[in-house]
């Protein structure tokens, strides 16, 4: 079955637990993500089908106080995005390294989506917050074309309000491939 993500930045951690422990205990979802982020923020992902995944949201909007700051959800989500977000991979020699930053999760996962459904490239880290000052990144490996053919499909996907800087590295360092061993 096609899973959907569903995204919520709180402004507020108590009230983001608060959330994520009600979508744990009522909603018919997985929840992949539940953390604070940047200062006094948190963010919860949760994924499961389309159905239960507005479901889930739509709980946890309502208990977070009125702090909800932003809420996205992507259907038909490609599984390595999921899975990205709870075990990094690493980086192979080799192979070219595309880095994108956007200003919020919900761009980061959708720009990480397009990159594997445009290019056959590997995410290698998908961030969201966590001392980046509201930014994500992601981060994928692949040959030069599809590095750079990911690269641009993002840059036409995401709105450029919220897209950051991004590079392409056609053969980075290896000191560079071993910060993400």
């Amino acid at each position: 079955m096609a899973k959907a993500v569903g995204l919520l930045e709180i402004a507020g951690i108590a009230p983001g637990y608060l959330a994520a422990n009600e979508i744990s205990k009522h909603a018919a979802v997985d929840l992949w993500l539940a953390n604070p982020i940047c200062p006094g923020y948190f963010v919860v992902v949760v994924a499961g089908d389309a159905a239960s995944v507005e479901a889930a949201m739509d709980l946890a909007a309502a208990l977070g106080e009125g702090e909800v700051i932003s809420r996205g959800m992507l259907a038909n989500i490609d599984e390595r995005v999921l899975k990205v977000l709870q075990s990094p991979p690493g980086i192979s020699p080799g192979r070219a390294l595309g880095i994108v930053e956007t200003f919020g999760a919900a761009p980061a996962i959708l720009a990480a989506d397009g990159a594997v459904k445009a290019a056959a490239v590997e995410l290698v880290e998908l961030r969201i917050g966590g001392g980046m000052g509201g930014k994500a990144l992601v981060c994928f490996t692949g040959a030069v074309d599809a590095v750079e053919a990911a690269s641009a499909h993002i840059r036409q996907l995401v709105e450029p309000a919220l897209l950051g800087h991004t590079a392409v590295l056609p053969a980075p360092h290896p000191e560079i491939i071993a910060q993400w061993q």
